[in-house]
C-alpha cells in the first residue's frame, strides 16, 4: 500500500510539472510574440518618424534658401557674403561662418550632414549635396557641384564648373546597361589645387599637394604633388615639393 501511495503521489507530481511546463512553454510564446509585435511597430514608427522627418525637411530647406535669395548682394566684397553664412550658420556644422555666394543649392540641410572648417568660401551658384565635409580655407569658384560622400582637406582651391560625380551604375545586362545604383567616396586631400571644367569620378583619392589641370577627367587615384593633365588626367610629371624649392 505504501508502495502504491507514493507511485501515485509521484504521478500527481510528475502531471503537475508537466502542467507547469506547458503553461511556462505557452507564457514564453505568448510574451514573444507580443515583443515582436512591439519591435515591428516601434520599426515601422521610425520609419514613419524618418520619412516624416524627410517631407518636413523638403519643405523647410526651399524656404531657408529662399531666404537666403532675399540677400542680394553680388559684390567683390566677399565679407558681406557672410550674411548669407550666418543664415546658414544654425543648419551646417561650422568651425567659423562661411562665405556664401548668390543661389547657393543645398539639399535637405536638416537630415543631411554638411561640415564646414574655418574661412570656407562658396561661390555663386555652386550646388552642395549631403553628406559633404569640407575643410579650412577652401575656395570654391562659381557653378562648382559636390555630390555627397565627398571629402575636400584644407587649403583647397577649386576652379569654376567643376564636378565632383560620387554616384555611378554598376553595368547591367543589355537590356539596361545602367544597372545597381552605387556610390564612391571621393578624398581631396589638403594643398590641391582642382582648375576649372574638372570632372572628378567616384572612389577617387587626390593625395596632397596636386594640381589639376583645367577640363580633366580624374577616374583614379593621383599621387601626391602630382600634375596631372587630360580627359582621363594622366600624370604629366612629379613636382617638387616646396622645402625642395627652397633648398635648391
Amino acid at each position: 500500500m505504501a508502495l502504491l501511495r507514493n507511485t501515485r503521489a509521484y504521478l500527481l507530481k510528475t502531471r503537475f510539472d508537466s502542467y507547469l511546463l506547458k503553461i511556462g512553454r505557452y507564457l514564453t510564446v505568448t510574451v514573444e510574440g507580443v515583443v515582436n509585435h512591439i519591435i515591428i511597430y516601434c520599426s515601422y514608427l521610425l520609419e514613419a518618424g524618418r520619412y516624416i522627418t524627410i517631407a518636413l525637411d523638403g519643405v523647410i530647406t526651399p524656404i531657408i534658401l529662399s531666404i537666403l535669395k532675399l540677400v542680394f548682394i553680388d559684390t567683390s566684397l566677399r565679407p558681406l557674403w557672410k550674411i548669407r553664412g550666418l543664415i546658414l550658420f544654425p543648419f551646417i556644422k561650422c568651425a567659423s561662418v562661411p562665405y556664401i555666394g548668390k543661389d547657393v543649392y543645398f539639399i535637405e540641410l536638416l537630415t543631411r550632414k554638411y561640415v564646414f572648417g574655418r574661412n570656407v568660401r562658396v561661390s555663386n551658384s555652386c550646388k552642395l549635396i549631403g553628406p559633404v565635409e569640407i575643410g579650412d580655407n577652401v575656395s570654391m569658384s562659381n557653378n562648382v557641384e559636390v555630390r555627397h560622400h565627398t571629402i575636400i582637406g584644407n587649403n583647397v582651391g577649386i576652379g569654376p564648373n567643376t564636378i565632383f560625380i560620387t554616384d555611378t551604375h554598376e553595368l547591367g545586362s543589355e537590356k539596361r546597361r545602367a544597372g545597381k545604383h552605387v556610390t564612391k567616396k571621393i578624398v581631396v586631400e589638403d594643398g590641391c589645387w582642382i582648375g576649372a571644367n574638372v570632372i572628378i569620378l567616384g572612389g577617387v583619392t587626390i593625395g596632397a599637394g596636386s594640381i589639376i589641370a583645367a577640363g580633366s577627367v580624374v577616374g583614379a587615384d593621383v599621387k601626391p604633388n602630382s600634375l596631372v593633365v587630360g580627359d582621363r588626367a594622366k600624370e604629366v610629371r612629379k613636382l617638387r615639393s616646396m622645402s625642395n624649392l627652397r633648398r635648391s
